[in-house]
């Protein structure tokens, strides 16, 4: 129904069905989300067989091997001590839109009564100088979700410069994940030290 089915159903273009029970928040695993992936070259069978082994780990699991109820209760925890703020941060810029979208699952979800843990996401490196100075410094009512690839598909080695004019030929020889790596394990021992709370989420391969 809407504007759009008018449209397809006028042209004759092929339309698919959007559950009337699923809220936008919720759609990414429908025809909302899904088309656009598979154009995108994505493999959205295996994405799915990925999002119903985890569907089925959180459903079943017990406490101890739950990471879905380990989350929420350490959220939860640090929500009654005054951590009103989530950050979602990662140093890998394939991971933007994944936090646009949790974004809008926690704010969505949660927003309501005048209580929950206020969504807000960064792009590091970009990020460091403007909102990593307030994340370790600022006000003390948030903690960090850190998302870290450990095997980046795009590699690549930095190359000595003929003229070192930035200073950075100790890099050479050194791959742009291993740069990463140090940049983001400086950053959370600033943050630590900056007695920022930190989960950590790996996720093996993009």
């Amino acid at each position: 129904k809407g504007a759009l089915k008018n449209l397809a159903n006028e042209k004759g273009y092929e339309s698919f069905v959007v559950p009337d029970d699923v809220g936008g928040r919720f759609s990414v695993l429908t025809a909302v989300g899904l088309l656009p992936i598979a154009v995108s070259g994505a493999d959205i069978d295996k994405l799915m067989e990925g999002a119903n082994n985890m569907r089925k780990l959180v459903k079943s699991a017990s406490f101890d091997e739950n990471p879905s109820m380990q989350y929420a209760a350490a959220r939860n925890i640090l929500y009654r001590k005054g951590k009103s703020v989530e950050i979602l941060g990662n140093f890998e810029p394939s991971f933007h839109f994944v936090g646009e979208w949790w974004k809008q699952l926690f704010g969505e979800s949660e927003g309501k009564d005048n209580k929950g843990i206020f969504p807000a996401s960064v792009d590091f490196t970009t990020d460091l100088h403007s909102m990593g100075q307030f994340i370790q410094d600022g006000s003390r009512v948030m903690f960090e979700t850190i998302m870290n690839l450990e095997q980046p598909t795009d590699d690549f080695t930095i190359e000595e410069e003929a003229v070192d004019t930035d200073g950075l030929n100790y890099l050479a020889g050194k791959t742009v994940n291993y740069v990463n790596q140090q940049a983001m394990m400086g950053t959370r021992v600033a943050h630590t030290d900056g007695d920022v709370p930190q989960f950590v989420v790996n996720v093996a391969k993009r």
